[in-house]
């Protein structure tokens, strides 16, 4: 006996083929994203102030910045939010590209003498000790490699999804990593050095030399920067919203089931229905109507 499989009615829910709307840019999210940007920039900044003279670093790091770190450290463990994997992300690969930055930097300063290190000096504007440079280094590398580093791959790495770079190829995602680096990073740092009264002596003395050495280094960050966030599985599988520039567009909610499709999926044998959650009421309603004729087409051949 030549028996019909009826297809069952498609559920309502999502699943694999089911077109999805706009995911909603949640409050409690973006505010989320908004701290960890704003610590983001806070070591940096906090250099920028004290090279100025606005507020010293040995008042806005236990202050300002450590307790703000310890706030969303506190918040990330215990309410996580699915944007937090690409903050992750963003620190690690910063602070991976300031690592190789420092491999070049501190050759050019401990082997050629092209220029000094002065991290461990400002890492004693936070000690609060300038004789004590042991210490200094410590809480300067400390502060470069988690703060600063680990700040601009989060704040990249945050722009950048927003923006919808995760959807572009390799090269683009490598050559706005090193936009970023240069400008406005490497930029901010020689316009403090530049402009601030005691930057030169501070910092570094701007010469054609460390010009060119500053300049190469952050282009190394930035290279590797964006082969972090392009080999990123957090960026692509995370980012909790659609990008701003529109480049991961959403049918509207119930689009889905007002477009009636030119074609119908053809199935593999005649008794296996499509997906039941691929498809949408009319298409379901147009498949089992085929279903049928030809179901009746057959069993007339075979009586004749």
């Amino acid at each position: 006996m030549n028996t019909t499989t009826t297809p069952e009615r498609p559920a309502t829910g999502s699943g694999p083929g089911t077109t999805r709307g706009p995911r909603g840019r949640d409050g409690a999210g973006l505010l989320r994203i908004g701290l960890h940007l704003m610590l983001a920039a806070l070591p940096l900044l906090a250099i920028s102030a004290h090279v100025f003279g606005v507020i010293r670093m040995q008042d806005s790091a236990p202050i300002l910045v450590i307790p703000l770190a310890a706030g969303i450290v506190a918040l990330t463990v215990l309410a996580p939010h699915q944007g937090d994997r690409v903050i992750a992300q963003g620190m690690l690969w910063g602070v991976v590209g300031c690592a190789i930055y420092d491999g070049f930097r501190l050759t050019t300063v401990h082997v050629f003498g092209w220029w000094a290190d002065f991290i461990p000096t400002m890492g004693t504007w936070i000690t609060g000790d300038p004789n004590d440079m042991t210490s200094g280094a410590v809480v300067g590398y400390l502060w470069r490699y988690i703060g600063d580093g680990g700040g601009i791959g989060i704040t990249f790495f945050a722009v950048a999804s927003a923006l919808g770079l995760q959807k572009c190829s390799r090269r683009t995602a490598v050559l706005a990593a090193v936009a970023f680096s240069v400008f406005p990073v490497w930029a901010g740092l020689i316009a403090t050095v530049w402009i601030a009264p005691q930057g030169q002596t501070m910092m570094f003395p701007v010469t054609a030399t460390t010009l060119t050495l500053s300049l190469v280094g952050h282009l190394i960050f930035g290279w590797i920067m964006g082969l972090g966030f392009h080999r990123s599985r957090a960026v692509r599988e995370s980012w909790p919203w659609e990008p701003l520039t529109g480049s991961m567009p959403a049918l509207p909610a119930g689009s889905a089931r007002t477009a009636r499709p030119a074609l119908l999926p053809s199935p593999r044998t005649p008794h296996t229905p499509p997906a039941g959650q691929a498809i949408d009421p009319d298409t379901w309603e147009l498949w089992r109507q085929r279903l049928e004729e030809n179901s009746r087409a057959r069993r007339t051949r075979s009586l004749h």
